[in-house]
């Protein structure tokens, strides 16, 4: 009989983690970090640690203890067996946002993981890209390991490409996916990054649709439309449906969002600073547009560049690096030599920079501080929260603006960090701002309508902190399944 657990994403936003599967075989969907949990015991300076593998997570209930499920090095490095056989047979990703997929890096390297090209591109991004911490979601680096060293005259450290492994990542490329007695089919929606997809899986005990993120009102919004079209078309046994936005009935489009955002570009007069989620492809393209329909120039991240590169390998509709309205920043780093170039020699000023930042410092595009401070009026500049530092720099002049295009804070460590934020900008007249954001996710009545169009046999709400609103509205018509961690329900 075909069942479903629940490991994550119960009662809470985010933190994905579902085992689908019968006797014979099992299926993990997704393999997310609950952010509510990691924000009750963890900060930026106090993480788990790597020396004690996967305890410091399952200690806390981030990982489930499940058995055959992680990587070889982090068992035995703390006296843990390793099976000789995967708890489960493959791992499907909906897409690459942490709440769904950060937990890649804890995986045996003989588990299968299905991607879409554009989540596999944004995950070898953050694997590359980040400095430190549990990223290895492309290369699996075997920690705790010695060699030989080259003498012979005793061990070192296994590290660099003795130690790296690549993960068995499969791209989901439009055709239905068979394991066991399970058939398993990726449909594209649309959501706040790229590559996004939800699953239907065929069993013999019913089809199962498992809807992932997704929201109707993005650039690829006729994805989503599709996508509930073809989960009607099969009346499901089940519908596993998220529901981050249940309670609220409002929605702006990233159409509107472009358009407010154009209004405040085109009656500024200085410099327009952004700050928008990085790996938001849709919200990127929304900036692009608005600066070059004001004759400006949109300026992006080393990160984003190096993602930029990654897309350009797939389908999907994002900016090129070499697009004459599109400038990559090279900040100040270390010594600072990147505006010190008549001091340094080139191969001096390349120290400041990780490898692969390197490849950008002489790009066409490329711009630093000066460029910016000298022609403040031609750019439409990108700058987060830990880039905040970089306004020292460029002193934005009288009669620039700050354009906030993120969620408003949902938690008291994000108030303490927008309070930072307002008094970065307090300090360079940039108060007040414009808040101009449009969600990832659909509203209430969006989810109501999708799950009636989809017209299941049950529904469990997840990935929502009311699952009790999908009972209210729902259960004249419907069974609601209101899901418990780790129970198991059979279809």
């Amino acid at each position: 009989m075909v069942n479903i657990r629940f490991y994550g994403g119960v009662n809470e936003i985010g933190g994905n983690k579902i085992i689908i599967g019968d006797e014979n075989n099992s299926l993990l969907f997704d393999f997310g970090m609950s952010f509510s949990i990691a924000h009750k015991y963890f900060s930026e300076f106090l993480q788990p640690r790597k020396c004690n593998g996967i305890l410091d997570f399952v200690e806390f209930g981030l990982l489930p203890n499940i058995n055959g499920l992680y990587r070889k090095d982090y068992l035995e490095h703390v006296g843990l067996t390793y099976p000789e056989r995967p708890a489960v047979d493959a791992v499907f990703i909906t897409h690459a946002h942490a709440d769904h997929s950060s937990f890649i890096h804890h995986l045996r390297e003989d588990i299968p993981v299905y991607a879409t090209k554009a989540s596999k591109a944004i995950l070898e991004a953050l694997d590359v890209t980040s400095g430190a911490g549990f990223t290895e979601f492309i290369w699996l680096k075997e920690a705790f390991s010695l060699m030989q060293k080259k003498d012979g005259t005793g061990y070192k450290r296994l590290q660099g490409s003795a130690a790296k492994k690549e993960r068995n990542i499969k791209i989901l490329e439009g055709k239905k996916i068979g394991i066991g007695d399970f058939e398993i089919e990726a449909v594209p929606v649309n959501h706040s990054l790229p590559g996004a997809v939800a699953y239907i899986i065929h069993t013999p005990d019913g089809d199962i649709v498992y809807t992932g993120d997704f929201r109707f009102h993005g650039y690829g919004g006729e994805l989503t439309r599709k996508f509930v079209n073809k989960a009607s078309d099969i009346q499901p046994k089940a519908l596993l449906c998220e529901g981050t936005r249940i309670k609220e009935f409002l929605d702006k489009s990233e159409e509107d969002v472009k358009r407010e955002v154009s209004w405040v570009i085109s009656k500024t007069k200085g410099l327009v600073i952004v700050d928008f989620p990085v790996r938001d492809i849709d919200r990127m393209n929304t900036f692009y547009e608005a600066a070059k329909n004001n004759d400006r120039k949109l300026v992006i991240n080393l990160r984003q560049a190096y993602l930029l590169k990654l897309l350009e390998e797939t389908d999907v509709n994002a900016p090129r690096l070499d697009d004459e309205n599109i400038r990559v920043y090279i900040p100040r780093k270390n010594w600072g030599t990147i505006t010190c170039k008549d001091r340094y020699p080139e191969y001096i000023i390349e120290q400041d920079y990780e490898n692969w930042e390197k490849e950008f410092l002489h790009h066409k595009n490329a711009v630093t501080c000066d460029d910016i401070k000298n022609s403040m009026h031609e750019y439409v500049f990108r700058c987060d929260f830990f880039e905040l530092k970089n306004l020292i720099d460029i002193k934005p002049k009288e009669g620039s603006a700050y354009i906030r295009s993120v969620c408003e804070p949902f938690d008291e460590e994000m108030e303490i960090d927008l309070k930072k934020v307002e008094n970065w900008l307090d300090h360079f007249n940039l108060l007040p701002y414009y808040q101009i954001h449009a969600s990832g996710h659909a509203p209430g009545d969006e989810i109501m309508s999708t799950i009636t169009n989809i017209n299941p046999d049950m529904v469990f709400p997840i990935h929502t902190e009311h699952p009790y609103l999908f009972y209210k509205m729902l259960h004249h018509r419907t069974s609601v399944v209101l899901p418990e961690l780790e129970k198991k329900y059979n279809i």
